[in-house]
């Protein structure tokens, strides 16, 4: 069950960028973050939430924060969530996915 996934990881893969050593930083999408912690969590519980991280695009840096909503479609229950990013290497990255215990109000 989602309730008990309180914290997952996954490493999302994407295109490396090509260029010289002064790149600009890498974006994506908070959809594309939301998909990489959905696939996390389904890995780790079996289970497929919903997840909504917004419409922005987010630099990958390490440790940046993103205030999530996951839906359990089972139960039809929100829950806050916080995805993490972690151990970013060019287009490469982890997240952790913290789910709150109880469902919003």
């Amino acid at each position: 069950m989602l309730r008990s996934a309180i914290l997952v990881c996954a490493v999302a893969t994407a295109a490396l960028l090509s260029g010289c050593s002064s790149e600009p930083p890498v974006e994506v999408s908070a959809s594309s973050i939301a998909a990489t912690a959905v696939s996390a969590l389904e890995q780790a519980t079996g289970e497929s939430p919903e997840m909504d991280c917004g419409d922005e695009t987010v630099e990958l840096k390490n440790n940046t924060t993103l205030e999530c909503v996951l839906t359990d479609t089972t139960l039809n229950e929100e829950f806050d969530s916080e995805v993490t990013i972690t151990d970013v290497d060019g287009a490469s990255y982890s997240v952790s996915v913290d789910v709150a215990e109880e469902p919003r109000e």
